[in-house]
């Protein structure tokens, strides 16, 4: 035998010996014994009647599950339509939302290079406003301001001259 069977038959032996101790060790407790031979019990029962009425009626027994296997076959291929249904409607779905998006898209794309030009037109207006507005000042005297006098009358008459 190989050093790893060996292994595989200690690790079986270690777990049938653990658990013939735990449930030794568990059916101590009065509780735990009463509630294990009523679970025994009513397992019993149930495979004893299961047994009794295949051995009363075996064709009935057979077409009770025929009928639950064809239920049970019917209901998996229901399933399964449904399931490719909801994904097929998925699917069109998610299909559908992004030609919506791509369109979304293509019109914010259009939207931004318009704005784009647009700002760029702005910006040439306001430089073409503000030479303009900067030749035509160039074009005009500038009046002077008197260097020294006492005179206050003089400065506001001059001032108004500045500011009109």
């Amino acid at each position: 035998m190989s050093n790893a069977t060996k292994q595989g038959n200690k690790i079986v032996t270690g777990l049938v010996i653990g658990s013939v101790i735990g449930v030794t060790i568990s059916l101590i407790d009065p509780a735990t014994r009463k509630r294990t031979v009523q679970k025994f019990e009513s397992i019993k029962d149930a495979s004893t009647r299961f047994v009794q009425s295949y051995k009363e009626n075996p064709d009935e027994f057979k077409q009770d599950w025929k009928e639950r296997f064809h239920n049970s076959s019917d209901a998996m291929r229901d399933i399964a339509n449904d399931t490719q249904g909801l994904y097929k409607q998925i699917q069109s779905t998610v299909l559908e939302r992004s030609k919506d998006l791509k369109e979304i898209t293509e019109d914010f794309k259009q939207l931004y290079f318009q704005t784009k030009r647009q700002c760029k037109q702005i910006t040439k207006k306001i430089t073409t406003t503000k030479d303009q507005i900067i030749e035509s000042s160039d074009l005009e005297e500038k009046p002077q301001l008197p260097v020294e006098t006492g005179d206050r009358e003089v400065m506001k008459s001059n001032e108004t001259v500045l500011t009109t």
